[in-house]
């Protein structure tokens, strides 16, 4: 049986005032009914700040911002005196895009720099920016068995990893590597990396909680500062140069590293699961060399693998201590054979191999 995931990756908040990243962009976007704030994050020797202003008659009722992962686009909606509206923002090339939903039938007026435009379902309005859209587009996708609904106040509330790391991963993923800083809240990221150096799987689940409580607002924005002066704020001054984006590029890869990592010719499965995530999946990981696999694990330890190799090529795969053996297959009809640790796998090109039956 394929490992697959079909969970959906949509955190949003109805709290007025709620921060949240747009995806696949630098941009920091604060969002109210009738004002729409875009900060870029990414530092090009000053501050530079966006205002959207909405002409939308309120009070505004279910006021809900949604961070659409899938889609890659922040989706805002509600219930004005003239009815329901919704529209979304998309980061697209050296531009952002303002697209209407739904609107009441005379349509919704947005302010932008002074200019008033009126626009009607399904138009939309163009942004420019100075800095472009992330393109990479890796396909990798993980989830840990949490199916709670993404209301983020509650998602910050229960400080579970099995819900926060997965989006926090999807979200990161697109970012570009940054490199570490030893200044403000990036700290915490650093202990992150040398408990993982360590191997420390009991201690790293905390570190990663400790981050995120210090190193985010909103929904996973990420910030250098603790602005909610937590205990945690640090008197120094952050560079110009800095950017808080690295608190959620650095910290995906660094989840990433928890699952699967390229050791020279060794692959490592689960090198350091933290002891809070019981069970879970990770596909389409992409190991390199043309190599693409999907892994499940389940009580802490992996339950299944498959490899996709596009080459012909060896691998070394390496796994948790108390596994000795697993079983081989060559597709999903092959007998299969008894396989002990550390013995060199090789691989065909275009054959799909799946290992299970891991035995202590």
């Amino acid at each position: 049986m394929k490992i697959k995931l079909t969970e959906k990756y949509k955190p949003f908040s109805h709290e007025v005032g709620t921060t949240l990243l747009l995806p696949k962009s630098s941009w920091k976007v604060t969002t109210y009914p009738a004002k729409l704030t875009l900060e870029n994050l990414i530092s090009i020797g000053g501050k530079e700040t966006l205002t959207i202003l909405p002409q939308i008659e309120g009070p505004i009722d279910a006021f809900t911002v949604m961070q659409d992962l899938e889609k890659g686009w922040v989706r805002i909606f509600g219930a004005g005196k003239k009815g329901f509206f919704s529209y979304r923002l998309v980061a697209s090339a050296h531009e952002i895009i303002l697209f209407v939903e739904r609107c009441p039938n005379e349509g919704i007026s947005f302010d932008f720099e002074g200019e008033v435009k009126a626009l009607k379902r399904k138009e939309e309005l163009i942004i420019p920016t100075t800095t472009a859209a992330f393109f990479l587009k890796p396909l990798e996708k993980m989830h840990f068995g949490c199916s709670k609904k993404q209301d983020w106040p509650l998602v910050r509330r229960r400080l579970s990893l099995e819900e926060i790391l997965p989006i926090w991963f999807e979200l990161g993923k697109h970012i570009p590597k940054h490199p570490l800083l030893d200044v403000g809240t990036s700290r915490y990221l650093k202990m992150c990396v040398t408990l993982y150096a360590q191997k420390d799987r009991d201690q790293i689940g905390r570190a990663f909680l400790e981050l995120f409580k210090v190193g985010f607002e909103g929904i996973l924005t990420p910030r250098l500062i603790d602005t909610d002066y937590q205990g945690h704020t640090l008197d120094e001054e952050i560079p110009k140069e800095a950017s808080p984006l690295l608190l959620l590029g650095e910290g995906a890869r660094l989840i990433r590293k928890l699952l699967i990592e390229k050791q020279e010719e060794t692959l490592a499965i689960l090198p350091c699961l933290p002891k809070e995530i019981h069970a879970g999946r990770f596909v389409d990981v992409d190991c390199g060399d043309a190599l693409t696999i999907d892994l499940e694990w389940s009580k802490k330890l992996i339950r299944r693998l498959t490899l996709r190799p596009k080459k012909d090529q060896t691998t070394i795969l390496s796994f948790q201590k108390p596994i000795e053996s697993f079983r081989l297959r060559m597709g999903r009809k092959g007998r299969g054979k008894l396989i002990p640790i550390g013995t060199p796998l090789e691989l065909k090109k275009d054959t799909l191999y799946i290992l299970d039956r891991f035995q202590k």
